[in-house]
């Protein structure tokens, strides 16, 4: 079986390929980088590095690597392969999926009838369904029925911490990562790619994803951006800290009342998974910097992402939000001047004032009490020295 993965960072060769090579298909990783896709060619192999308690190491071989620019081969190794996976970054999917509808349409008119299934794995409610939607917007009736009767287009929630972590590496391609990971994939939608090892499929994958990216990206966000403003470095450090904790957890404790409504997911499950989430933020190993957690608000804090989307719910159940505010406000706060696009967000606030730039990047109406709660949280923590 052959695998070919959008995306050679830090996620796809620690995580998704990590996994692809465990379950013995043969990897060819997809990136923009020339040079990293000559590293990955030059050694043909790299070792995921785990962080835990202790340190252990594991060589993934065999691996290949290609261009996204190079189209006669990347058209080569589409026409050929079983699977295609993508961690590119939620931002990049709909471009991406122009350039699949060019090279699927091409093993089209091969008249190359192989089962093939795509998966996007990726920190975003259904990102697979956002790629297919723009896989599908120049499609043909011809062309739809093709992909409909041959590719599978299952979405999926993936979990894994994988740092810029400073640490000795025998390869500038090996990995560091932490110990924990879980990749659920929706079973009903997948036409060949069934026996991955270490991925679970799930028929209902709804409350697998909003699970993770309340729990997991919401509160790890929320973490972030309080850190920076209080002036710590570390993921690590900043939840030790007593007010960001209390934050984090209350985040959690909020969350999981709207989860457990909507989904009827079992409380005393749900806790587990928080008190998990709290351990693996405390991992001093993985020395997981804030402004990597913190970065891209402007997507973090979008309208269907991990900070507004709970807020939403809870909203809408009538249920306690006081944390995820503090989150949200906690984002507006965040002045990393290596990110443009925290960048933007400074420049609306200074232009047009928080409670505008509150309106222009959460979606939220302007009239919505939310706002103004979520403006008034900013001004407190606007004191913080």
């Amino acid at each position: 079986m052959k695998a070919l993965h959008f995306g050679a960072g830090n996620i796809g060769r620690g995580f998704i390929g990590y996994l692809l090579a465990k379950s013995g298909y043969e990897v060819t990783f997809v990136d923009i980088s020339n040079a990293l896709v000559d590293d990955i060619n030059k050694y043909g192999r790299y070792k995921v590095i785990t962080l835990s308690t202790t340190k252990s190491e594991e060589e993934i071989q065999n691996v290949k690597a290609v261009g996204l620019n190079d189209t006669e081969k990347l058209q080569k190794y589409v026409s050929e392969t079983d699977l295609i996976t993508l961690s590119i970054g939620a931002n990049n999917l709909k471009s991406t999926g122009k350039l699949l509808y060019k090279l699927l349409l091409e093993r089209y008119n091969s008249k190359n009838e192989k089962p093939l299934d795509i998966i996007a794995c990726e920190n975003a409610l259904f990102a697979t369904n956002m790629l297919k939607n723009s896989i599908l917007e120049e499609a043909n009736d011809e062309f739809k029925h093709y992909l409909e009767k041959n590719v599978g287009f299952p979405n999926s929630a993936v979990d894994r911490i994988v740092p810029n972590v400073n640490i000795k590496k025998e390869l500038p391609i090996d990995v560091a990562v932490e110990d924990f990971y879980e990749w659920d994939i929706e079973s009903t939608k997948v036409k060949i790619n069934k026996k991955i090892i270490g991925a679970d499929y799930v028929e209902n994958l709804e409350p697998y994803l909003e699970r993770k990216l309340f729990l997991l990206n919401g509160a790890h966000a929320t973490v972030a951006y309080l850190g920076y403003k209080k002036g710590y470095k570390f993921i690590h450090e900043a939840i030790q800290d007593e007010f960001i904790r209390k934050v984090a957890i209350g985040f959690h404790g909020e969350a999981i009342e709207a989860l457990s409504k909507k989904h009827k997911l079992d409380k005393n499950a749900l806790n587990e998974y928080s008190k998990k989430l709290i351990k693996r933020f405390e991992n001093t190993y993985l020395q997981d910097e804030l402004f990597r957690v913190g970065r891209d608000p402007m997507r973090k804090l979008g309208s269907n992402d991990r900070l507004i989307s709970p807020l939403k719910l809870c909203f809408e159940y009538n249920m306690e939000y006081a944390n995820i505010i503090c989150g949200i406000a906690a984002g507006f706060t965040f002045n990393y001047s290596g990110d443009e696009k925290a960048e933007e967000i400074q420049t609306i606030i200074g232009s047009r004032g928080i409670k505008s730039a509150i309106n222009i990047v959460t979606g939220l109406d302007k009239e919505s009490p939310l706002l103004d709660k979520i403006a008034e949280k900013y001004n407190e923590l606007m004191t913080i020295k």
